[in-house]
């Protein structure tokens, strides 16, 4: 029984992360990706926040979980950091 619980559990978690967010520059350059949001955004100025951390950026939200989201953060890598995140384990 134990067993079923955690396949129903890793099932389910894999589908709670399905969601990809993505941010891009108004030339629509990928900036920042990533399975958590890079800003609040249960708020009504979430654009703001977008637009203060991603000047002139759009944030677009795929729910699809067919594909991989690697973590991705081009302001990063212009930092010196690594501009691809190495993936939790599964």
């Amino acid at each position: 029984m134990r067993t079923i619980f955690a396949l129903v559990a890793v099932f389910f978690s894999s589908v709670a992360s399905a969601t990809c967010y993505q941010v891009f520059s108004p030339a629509n350059i990928l900036l920042w990706q990533g399975t958590q949001p890079p800003v609040a955004i249960n708020v009504l100025s979430a654009d703001k926040a977008i637009e203060k951390r991603f000047p002139g950026g759009h944030l677009v939200i795929v729910d699809d979980p067919t594909i991989r989201c690697f973590a991705f953060d081009l302001a990063e890598r212009d930092s010196g950091g690594p501009m691809v995140k190495p993936l939790p384990p599964e």
